[in-house]
């Protein structure tokens, strides 16, 4: 996964340890947003749970937790409109 000292870079930002699990699988999940009308609506949870399964998370309430409070945040940034 992310390691703090891999996160930071050029681009001004840092994650912290407890956060790099979930955030290198939201990197994974790049691709698997759903969108209807020219919005994004949300990430395809049938691939949250393939990768889940197949990375093994262990405490994957938490890691849903989080991961839907980084998807929160996503979808209002990428649903910004530009006017």
């Amino acid at each position: 996964m992310v390691a703090a000292a891999e996160a930071r870079g050029t681009d001004g930002f840092e994650i912290w340890e407890e956060n790099a699990e979930t955030f290198g699988m939201f990197l994974k999940l790049q691709t698997q947003w759903n969108v209807m009308q020219g919005g994004f609506v949300g990430l395809n949870y049938q691939s949250v749970e393939f990768l889940v399964k197949i990375h093994g998370i262990a405490d994957v309430v938490a890691f849903m937790d989080d991961l839907q409070a980084m998807e929160m945040a996503a979808l209002g940034v990428l649903n910004k409109r530009k006017d």
